[in-house]
């Protein structure tokens, strides 16, 4: 089952450029991110593979809204 993280990220030499970005996960063992934990810890590990890539930036905090909630704001 996909579901999204959403990290807000800042850019390091310009702190007040900041965005959210969109990142689709499957959640492990099935469990889904909306139980707390699980969002903590996926967050952490994809939000450490989205930094990897982008080492200019720097990752406010991230969240785990429900799919129907994204798809309303988008």
């Amino acid at each position: 089952m996909l579901e999204q993280i959403v990290l807000s990220v800042c850019l390091l030499l310009a702190p007040t450029q900041c965005k959210d970005v969109y990142l689709q996960t499957a959640s492990e063992f099935g469990a889904s991110l909306q139980v707390p934990f699980h969002c903590v810890r996926q967050g952490q590990i994809e939000g450490q593979k989205w930094i990897e890539q982008h080492p200019g930036w720097r990752i406010e905090r991230w969240k785990c809204p429900p799919a129907e909630r994204i798809e309303a704001n988008l």
